[in-house]
């Protein structure tokens, strides 16, 4: 029987999903950045993927989810990393 790749939990991570918002949340803005890039990245690669496979609803959803996240890192997450990079450099809080 073949394993659903697409699980519940993190086997890396003991906590919860909501402390692992949590401690995302509370990275900082530059790592911020890299998380949603790589996710972006993720949902496009699997957006290929589901094509593919002949699923093309779901690639479509991913791809979707791929262009709303550029768009946060655009409009939100790129400048407010920039703007609070002196702050996080001098360890500022």
């Amino acid at each position: 029987m073949e394993q659903n790749k697409h699980k519940k939990t993190i086997e890396k991570y003991n906590g919860s999903l909501k402390e692992l918002s949590r401690d995302i949340r509370n990275l900082d803005y530059d790592a911020l950045t890299e998380l949603f890039g790589e996710m972006k990245n993720d949902a496009e690669n699997d957006s290929t993927h589901d094509l593919k496979l002949n699923h093309p609803q779901v690639a479509e959803h991913l791809r979707n989810i791929s262009k709303a996240l550029q768009e946060i890192l655009d409009k939100d997450m790129q400048p407010i990393a920039k703007l609070c990079r002196p702050y996080n450099e001098k360890g500022i809080r």
